[in-house]
């Protein structure tokens, strides 16, 4: 009788197929894994990329606008007024303006001192339509001799005249303006004298300007 062949139920072979099957499954995870990662990899580096600029964002980007401030006068700049040799001049620095002091309060304060008036003070200013109402205490009207009040006018409007947006004053005296200090008629508000002009102050008050 021929001898019957067993048939090979090899356990091997099976292993096989299931570890196959096993390295199959795990390479599709990984792979799967990968491009997974490889796309948010992706997105984070889309992110931290800095923003491309294109002519056309360039053109679109609104211009540069330069401050609208208001020409102002460097407190360093201003300058006190005084006498020399018989003439009303600029004569030196005023200095620092004290915190929350007005400037022109500050500068016709210092004006007073340089021309030796001693006692009357500017105490504050109100400017409307390019026109300082300068409010002094009592003691601005003692009485002056024509000289001494001629020289005090035109201090105050070398003074003022510093400041771009001044163009007349009036003295002010407990709320109400000074018709005169002596001779001099200041019923109306007189002009301011600009830096590189000059002015001569008559009895009637008016001001004649001259270009140095």
């Amino acid at each position: 009788m021929p001898k019957q062949t067993k048939r090979s139920n090899s356990v091997p072979g099976r292993k096989g197929v299931i570890i196959l099957l096993l390295v199959t499954m795990c390479g599709v995870g990984a792979l799967a894994a990968y491009v997974r990662f490889d796309d948010r990899a992706k997105r984070v580096a889309e992110r931290l990329r800095p923003p491309v600029v294109t002519d056309l964002d360039v053109k679109a980007a609104p211009p540069h606008r330069k401050s609208n401030t208001a020409a102002q006068p460097s407190q360093s700049n201003l300058q006190v007024p005084g006498v020399v040799d018989n003439e009303v001049k600029l004569t030196r620095a005023a200095g620092e303006v004290p915190s929350g002091v007005k400037p022109e309060v500050f500068l016709v304060n210092e004006t007073l001192q340089s021309l030796k008036i001693e006692k009357a003070r500017a105490i504050g200013v109100d400017i409307k339509d390019h026109v300082a109402l300068m409010d002094f205490t009592k003691d601005i009207d003692k009485g002056y001799g024509t000289i001494e009040e001629g020289n005090l006018i035109k201090a105050l409007q070398m003074a003022l005249g510093q400041f771009p947006e001044i163009e007349k004053f009036q003295i002010i005296v407990d709320g109400k303006p000074i018709d005169s200090l002596g001779n001099i008629d200041l019923s109306k508000p007189v002009d301011v004298i600009k830096p590189g002009q000059t002015s001569t102050t008559t009895s009637e008050g008016s001001s004649q300007l001259e270009a140095n």
